[in-house]
């Protein structure tokens, strides 16, 4: 750290995961027996989820799906949905914001973010804060848009002259804090651009700065007081009042960080190495106190609960944009493991809500034939609770899980 201003995966002959039998699969108990969260799964009622063009909730206690609402044919939805008082919003790749009423299963409204366009790349999910959703577009522009009704608040285009549909500007997913909203546009695909942060106002959308980023950010930005903590390449803590940087963590690339009191940890990829690392470090005194390998470059996005953090060790797959995560669990203080699951294969960054874990996955250990879907992990073991196959194909969204006393998703969901 400084300060500063300024393997692959073995598949067998029918492309099915190999499994070392000599290791557990997984390993059942905790190293002194005893559970490592306190977290209650009875308050957990239900995750959202997709397969291609449906929206599913899925009883979290036994796995079984309940179908709520389809779109048309081959509109495939973002990954990672919003919730709030009955209702589902999700973004879909024709470059829209939809709200689905659960009551009666339909489609409340649906806004299109500026222009309906098929198969659009770019779409980002929403942000829904305060009765307002934010998201953005296939060609870089960010729309708010009434939670109730769908109707348009602003909009706001990072295309430099302000046009609509003429540049391909990704950008990643508005990130609300304060009376702010914070935008992170990528670099240029055709007009050579370089990244920016777009610092907009709240209620109205217009500019307040706009800030040239060294690199685009490779996670979701986190806010802690008035310090964010910007992973773009290296890791940045930054004043959010002066905009300058405090300190830098050193690395050919950072995920999306987790604080919590004096303490963060982060996936990044080391200076001259190809595989990832877990950090944990002191936010106080900006020393890493330990590290610990995770498998391939995948910058996965850790979480901590209470003493305990929960993420992946990838191990490479043989399929383009796939992952080959085996979760895990170790101690905040110290690094130490708590259990390991060889006997997982999950896709995303860990999901977690009072005690579960839940992600889509390969259960590469069981016994059934069905061995792919959604997946439903004891936080305190890594033991399978259940597996829904019904998930076993087709696009997803990342689980969010509604229970009684709040939303849950993985650790860069920023609903409430």
């Amino acid at each position: 750290m400084s300060c500063s201003k300024d393997g692959g995966i073995e598949v067998d002959e029918n492309g099915e995961t190999k499994v070392d039998e000599s290791e557990e699969a997984p390993n059942s108990e905790t190293k002194n027996g005893s559970k490592i969260v306190s977290g209650d799964p009875g308050l957990n009622t239900f995750l959202i989820t997709s397969n291609d063009e449906t929206v599913y909730t899925v009883n979290a206690e036994t796995g079984e799906e309940t179908e709520v609402y389809t779109f048309s044919y081959q509109t495939y939805l973002e990954v990672l949905p919003g919730y709030s008082n009955g209702t589902i919003y999700v973004t879909a790749d024709d470059n829209s914001i939809n709200a689905i009423n659960m009551t009666d299963k339909s489609l409340a409204w649906e806004q299109s973010i500026l222009e309906y366009r098929f198969s659009t790349e770019g779409v980002t999910p929403p942000t829904c804060v305060d009765g307002v959703c934010y998201a953005s577009g296939g060609t870089g522009v960010v729309v708010a848009v009434d939670e109730v009704n769908g109707n348009l608040k602003w909009y706001y285009t990072t295309e430099p002259n302000g046009n609509l549909d003429t540049s391909l500007n990704d950008n990643s997913t508005p990130v609300v804090y304060g009376d702010k909203v914070y935008v992170f546009s990528d670099e240029g695909f055709t007009n050579g651009l370089p990244a920016y942060m777009h610092i907009l106002d709240k209620e109205t959308g217009s500019l307040i700065q706009k800030v040239e980023l060294p690199n685009e950010v490779s996670g979701t930005p986190v806010f802690v007081g008035d310090i964010m903590y910007l992973p773009a390449k290296k890791m940045y803590a930054i004043n959010l009042q002066s905009l300058e940087i405090l300190w830098t963590l050193e690395g050919n690339g950072m995920g999306t960080p987790f604080v919590s009191d004096d303490k963060m940890v982060v996936v990044g990829e080391p200076v001259e190495n190809i595989s990832s690392v877990l950090y944990c470090i002191d936010i106080n005194s900006r020393t890493i106190l330990w590290e610990k390998s995770t498998g391939t470059d995948v910058l996965s996005a850790p979480i901590i609960v209470e003493n305990v953090v929960y993420s992946n060790y990838d191990k490479g797959s043989v399929f383009a944009h796939f992952n080959n995560g085996r979760p895990f669990a170790v101690n905040l203080e110290n690094g130490e493991e708590l259990w390991y699951n060889e006997g997982v294969s999950v896709d995303h960054s860990p999901v977690y809500a009072n005690g579960v874990l839940f992600y889509h996955g390969h259960y590469i250990s069981s016994d059934s034939d069905e061995k792919v879907g959604l997946l439903s992990l004891d936080a305190n073991t890594g033991e399978v609770l259940w597996l829904n196959p019904f998930f076993d194909n087709g696009y997803h969204i990342n689980p969010l899980i509604v229970a009684e006393n709040g939303v849950f998703g993985p650790s860069y969901y920023r609903g409430e």
